[in-house]
């Protein structure tokens, strides 16, 4: 917590405020690692919080008053164990049995109080939150508790922060721990700091499909179609059954084997809305009233619904890799960064030591280093072509204009023969800091990949999101434009999105929605599209457009990101994609594939998708 003096706190008002903090991280922690699984195909890990206490009398106390009403309403009453050396019997084991087991998401445990029985021997992989209470004195026994958080429940680092992080709250020994922080030898990183006061509730929601029916059409169409008589509570009752068909409907395309809305599977659509209407006290008696003409009206409705499901998905065409080429080793143009290269040319001095006396040294002038003949660019080449990634053939303009860039740089500062005595002498080092330059700005991808389609998608994945703040499409917002959740889509392919940039991404969502020549658009789920690219890496596209003729993939990047070596080889891998997309489209009646490269300074809320097509297609 920032701006407040923990001298003044006793120690049970430290500890308390400590406890609250570290579930508020907990309960932060455990949605997103929910949403992250939704997201991810992946199994659900269940954290838990780890608090560290000084002995078994003041583990006690923490047990009492996690327990009680005082803490989150008992909410973690019966989720909360404590294990200590004083511990006996039954206790002992019970609790030793829901230790050991902790990792299972069956098992109820979300908080382990301890003192000093954990220290060694016991590996966990879902140890998310950790409480040092009047502990953490040492650097050693701080690194220790971490050190239990930083197995990864997957196996390796997903590249998602929240998924890959341990939290450790550290009210009073903050300072401390930045400290630790500046040092190379420790654990902690400067710039993870996280507020408990900056920590937010968020709540999380899965995405729905965007249907295109006007509710006072689709009322009347129901009243003429089962001739039943027009009042408030019937309309309830058909909005209410409105909702939850288009719940089933979206809900079984998702998790049946066939993705689709069979006539029993419609049947079966309609018994669960009946039975949900049958015991919903408001509405359960205008509907038993009217339960007949209304069954075969919502029969209608859920094949009507799943129509219209079906017009609204773009179909996705899956790509397996029949050949993975070969692999070749790619490096993007860059301008030398010439800060790092401070050598200065060495004296042209011979050092004479007397052995006998190792105070008596001398220094006479030698004679002057001869540079004839000597070629430093090449030097430079020769020492740089001994790295494995790098192919002169394939790179030479660049490696040309990156020596030549340097030897003016030593040139100028130096003059020739300057120059040419610093590479003559630091030639290694020279070509290992090109070298580290290069690999900043490097790739690999798989020249000769061939590709196929081995069939489509034809639904689109639901997403799910957490998100602290909700607003419409077009409407302003406070909160990091991460934790936003737009809503009331109308041609996007579901009705919640969610966007990383407000002038790239939220802007081109925004010209989308309203654009006469766009039928529907998508945020994919990151599974949505099997693309891969240096090295297996997941690429994920911003957008999938679909017009009248083609349907577009779209990357909408920074201009400080267009020269991104990770951005160009998804932008590679997205071209060969459309392409082999296309062919097949073309062969069996599907929509030509094109790929959109879009600067988000070039979007404007006053530009039209057909002219951003036309500029930043990809051929």
């Amino acid at each position: 917590r920032s701006d407040i003096d923990f001298y003044n706190f006793g120690d049970e008002q430290l500890d308390k405020m400590m406890l609250l903090d570290g579930i508020t991280c907990h309960e932060s922690t455990k949605r997103k690692l929910e949403v992250y699984a939704a997201n991810h195909g992946k199994p659900v890990v269940k954290p838990f919080m780890l608090v560290v206490c000084k002995d078994t009398d003041h583990a006690t106390w923490v047990e009492q008053f996690v327990k009680s009403d005082e803490f989150r309403s008992g909410a973690y009453r019966n989720k909360t164990i404590i294990v200590h050396s004083k511990q006996k019997g039954a206790e002992t084991e019970a609790n030793t049995r829901l230790l050991l087991d902790v990792e299972n998401p069956k098992n109820p445990v979300e908080i382990v109080i301890h003192v000093n029985m954990l220290k060694e021997g016991w590996d966990v992989n879902n140890l998310y939150t950790i409480v040092p209470l009047r502990t953490a004195a040492s650097k050693i026994l701080r690194e220790q508790m971490v050190g239990r958080g930083l197995r990864l429940p997957y196996g390796e680092r997903t590249g998602d922060r929240d998924v890959d992080a341990v939290m450790l709250t550290a009210h009073d020994k903050f300072n401390d721990i930045l400290a630790e922080a500046q040092r190379g030898d420790s654990i902690f990183k400067a710039g993870n700091v996280i507020k408990a006061e900056e920590i937010v509730p968020e709540q999380v929601t899965t995405t729905q499909l965007s249907f295109d029916m006007p509710s006072n059409e689709s009322h009347d169409e129901a009243y003429s179609f089962t001739q039943i008589e027009r009042t408030e509570q019937t309309d309830a009752v058909i909005s209410r059954a409105q909702t939850l068909i288009r719940q089933e409907v979206s809900r079984s395309i998702q998790t049946e084997p066939e993705h689709t809305v069979t006539p029993q599977t419609a049947q079966k659509i309609v018994d669960t809305v009946a039975a949900q209407l049958s015991v919903d006290k408001d509405l359960d008696v205008t509907f038993h009233e009217n339960e007949m003409p209304l069954a075969a009206w919502m029969l209608y409705q859920t094949e009507q619904t799943h129509i219209a499901a079906k017009a609204k998905f773009i179909p996705i065409p899956r790509i397996k890799i029949t050949d993975a080429g070969v692999e070749e080793y790619v490096f993007v143009d860059f301008d030398l960064d010439v800060s790092a290269f401070n050598h200065v040319p060495i004296r042209n001095e011979l050092l004479i030591q007397n052995l006998e006396d190792m105070a008596d040294r001398q220094r006479i002038k030698g004679d002057a280093i001869d540079f004839e003949g000597y070629n430093p660019k090449k030097v430079i080449l020769d020492e740089l072509r001994k790295k494995p990634e790098i192919d002169y053939e394939k790179c030479s303009a660049l490696l040309f204009k990156m020596i030549s860039r340097l030897c003016d740089h030593y040139t100028a500062n130096h003059g020739e023969n300057g120059m040419r005595n610093i590479v003559m002498m630091y030639k290694r080092d020279i070509a290992n800091k090109l070298y580290a330059q290069m690999m900043q700005h490097f790739y690999c991808k798989n020249g000769f990949l061939q590709e196929e389609v081995v069939g489509t998608r034809e639904y689109n994945l639901q997403q799910t999101y957490s998100w602290r703040e909700k607003v419409g499409l077009f409407e302003s917002f406070t909160e990091d434009i991460r934790n936003v959740l737009f809503t009331g889509i109308q041609k996007g392919v579901f009705s919640e999105a969610k966007f990383h940039s407000k002038d790239g991404e939220l802007t081109l969502a925004r010209v989308m929605e309203t654009d006469s020549d766009v039928i529907n658009w998508l945020r994919p789920h990151p599974r949505e599209f099997n693309i891969t690219y240096n090295h297996g890496h997941a690429y994920e596209p911003d957008f999938v457009v679909e017009t009248e003729d083609i349907i577009y993939l779209v990357e909408v990047k920074g201009e400080d990101k267009l020269n991104d070596p990770d951005v160009i080889a998804k932008k590679e891998r997205g071209i060969q994609y459309c392409a082999v997309a296309s062919r097949w489209g073309k062969a069996n009646g599907y929509k030509e594939w094109q790929y959109l490269f879009i600067p988000a300074g070039q979007i404007r809320s006053s530009s039209t998708f057909a002219l951003l097509a036309e500029r930043f297609k990809e051929l």
